[in-house]
């Protein structure tokens, strides 16, 4: 490959890094709004009606931020009851994405 067509291929991968993020946020936020906001709430910061119906106490996505990223995809994986264990349900790469889009929910409600 000569040097200008491995340039061109360089500058198509760059234009195009900034669109695949996007869709993979765009992937995440729909993830979450269909498995994860009937209790975490659209914001991330719980639904309380859905807390006082499971009588648990459904924590902030802010709490969340001093665990790594492995912990929380564990976290995903397995579930912890009532929350259900989503690795059969979503593939890895999907988790992922969820997990970056709740991080930025998070981000948001401190």
């Amino acid at each position: 490959m000569g040097l200008r067509s491995l340039a061109a291929v360089l500058m198509v991968g760059l234009a195009m890094a900034p669109t695949a993020a996007a869709g993979d946020s765009e992937l995440g936020k729909k993830i979450f709004a269909q498995r994860c906001a009937s209790c975490h709430g659209p914001d991330g910061k719980g639904n309380a009606q859905m807390a006082e119906k499971l009588k648990v106490k459904i924590p902030d996505l802010a709490t969340s931020a001093g665990k790594s990223d492995a912990e929380l995809l564990k976290l995903l994986s397995e579930g912890k009851k009532p929350m259900p264990p989503f690795g059969k349900m979503l593939s890895k790469d999907q988790m992922e994405t969820v997990l970056a889009y709740a991080k930025q929910l998070a981000k948001g409600s401190k």
